[in-house]
């Protein structure tokens, strides 16, 4: 725990511009893909957050050679060959980082040994543990679901064709995506289930066609990749949209206005789709292809029951408007958010509950109801950068709150409390 942050009650229109933090998803596959280049790569847009720095240093255990090149710019100089010998690597809190390792580590002949912090090693990796044994990877973890510490030594004879199980996380499956063009003859994936977050599966195609590799579909359980290099150079990465929604959640709650200069309508993140709840609301949103820009309503409308599972990580910024919104929100799809960096259904609920909101929750949905006058209170934030964005909206309709620890949004978004004080100049 590290101090408190104070947040008052937002008491006048605020009318604003941000440039967001580049898309963390999508950073963290070009930091993949640039490491697994033909040539070196220059990546703009970078975001400053634990989450990359986590990857940074582990990819640069694995043999890459990755240096700042100015503000949020990092150039990725990829290894001829891949670093020798076992290496032992600790991705902190970053679970899209421990899923994309696991898939690169495949890559390697000797042993990487996979490490992170106490919530992350609560977090289960069976499916991914069983894929990488179908491709002929040696894999030894904690326990039989699959528990951090994880050991993977690479495969002696490749297989050609893997199934995944994609219901706990779809980032398996864009490990293994993001691989298959180095292996000998490419990967055929077959996902067991339908992917939850479907839309970063989408986000992994797009981002290696990007980079000149071809990802072709069959039906709708076939995925096929062959042999092909990722192509080199200039690549900038989009804003985050998930960030986007902290700041679109105040301007529908305040009636205010906020323009954000690097995401629009031509993204792939699921997260986008945030803008969409925000027009159901009553907020007018107007997008193009890299800008988007939401001025919220005079008044509220109730938005009845969501289905989240495409932008679950947005789901803790609906839960801290709900208490404000003409009658009850029911919220599902929220399958994943048990195993997160900490149980996003079960805290968000808890700490809601402290300042007097009624909260009611199953397995995959919660129910909030209108709070009529919430009460001042001390939030817990359970070292997840999300809990602590979206109380932070909540507190700012009546004052009064603190934010535990506050530096737990450097995870994805390092100047998070800079960019709200806008909201108050």
């Amino acid at each position: 725990m590290d101090g408190q942050r104070d947040i008052s009650r937002v008491t006048k229109p605020f009318d604003i511009e941000l440039t967001l933090p580049g898309s963390k998803s999508i950073a963290l596959r070009h930091l993949v893909m640039s490491t697994l280049a033909c040539e070196p790569t220059e990546l703009v847009g970078i975001p400053r957050c634990d989450d990359v720095d986590a990857m940074v240093r582990s990819l640069s255990r694995l043999g890459a050679r990755i240096e700042a090149a100015g503000r949020s710019r990092l150039a990725v100089d990829p290894p001829e060959t891949l670093a020798a010998g076992d290496v032992h690597i600790d991705v902190l809190l970053s679970g899209v980082s421990l899923r994309f390792l696991l898939a690169f580590a495949a890559l390697r002949r000797d042993a990487a040994h996979i490490d992170g912090g106490p919530p992350l090693r609560v977090r289960p990796n069976r499916d991914m543990i069983d894929a990488l044994r179908q491709l002929g990877c040696r894999v030894h973890a904690a326990d039989d679901e699959g528990h951090l510490p994880i050991s993977v030594t690479g495969p002696d004879d490749w297989a050609r064709e893997v199934d995944v199980g994609t219901r706990v996380s779809s980032q398996y499956l864009s490990g293994l995506m993001l691989i298959a063009p180095r292996l000998p003859h490419g990967l055929t994936l077959r996902p067991k289930d339908e992917p939850v977050s479907a839309p970063y599966v989408e986000i992994t195609r797009t981002e290696m066609e990007r980079r000149g590799v071809p990802v072709r579909t069959s039906g709708t359980d076939t995925i096929r990749i062959d042999p092909a290099p990722y192509r080199g150079g200039t690549v900038f990465i989009e804003g985050d949209a998930s960030a986007a929604t902290y700041f679109a959640a105040a301007a529908t709650l305040h009636a205010s206005s906020v323009r954000f200069a690097n995401l629009g309508a031509s993204t792939t993140q699921g997260d986008f789709a945030f803008f969409d709840i925000c027009r159901r609301l009553g907020a007018d949103v107007e997008a193009r292809d890299s800008t988007v820009s939401i001025q919220g309503p005079a008044t509220l409308q109730p938005i009845g029951q969501v289905d989240m599972e495409d932008m679950s990580d947005a789901a803790p910024t609906l839960m801290a408007m709900a208490p404000f919104l003409p009658g009850a929100t029911h919220i599902k799809g929220l399958s994943t958010l048990r195993h997160k960096e900490c149980d996003r259904i079960a805290c968000p609920a808890r700490e809601l509950r402290k300042a007097g909101v009624t909260v009611e929750e199953g397995a995959d949905w919660v129910r909030i109801h209108p709070v009529s006058a919430p009460r001042p209170a001390q939030f817990e934030t359970y070292d997840d950068h999300r809990m602590a964005m979206s109380l932070a909206v909540f507190a700012s309709k009546f004052g009064g709150c603190g934010i535990l620890d506050p530096g737990c949004v450097s995870k994805t978004y390092t100047d998070f409390w800079e960019d709200l004080a806008e909201v108050y100049a």
